[in-house]
């Protein structure tokens, strides 16, 4: 019998494309997520990573459409400690309440980097 090979993912950690490397930076620092990366090998990239998150940003010089081609849907433990951290960075923001069902409500705060990534962040399911 023939066995079907089968590809193991071991995580999701894609890359961003952006003219503006530095306030792409400081978008994403602002919210607390941590650079792991940023060295001399690949001096146009930046790592960020948590234990859950992982991904990176890297300098290009064409223009490209993110609105259009990407979401980030990032899940957070506590919204309201979101809106408190956006706040305090002075970041604009939009609270988007979500009830998909009667049993099911959540709310989301819609961002927009620098480099005009659409970034929400997802609370967890509300009563």
């Amino acid at each position: 019998m023939n066995q079907q090979r089968k590809i193991e993912f071991t995580k999701l950690a894609p890359v961003l494309n952006v003219r503006d490397l530095a306030s792409e930076r400081r978008f994403y620092e602002s919210l607390g997520l941590p650079v792991v990366y940023e060295g001399p090998e690949y001096p146009d990239f930046i790592a960020f990573a948590t234990e859950t998150l992982d991904f990176g940003i890297q300098q290009v010089v064409t223009d490209n459409d993110p609105p259009s081609a990407l979401t980030w849907q990032i899940g957070v433990a506590d919204i309201d400690v979101a809106i408190a951290v956006c706040d305090d960075q002075h970041l604009d923001y939009v609270v988007d309440v979500q009830r998909p069902r009667d049993d099911w409500a959540y709310r989301r705060l819609l961002l927009t980097s620098p480099n005009g990534y659409r970034v929400a962040l997802e609370g967890p399911t509300e009563s």
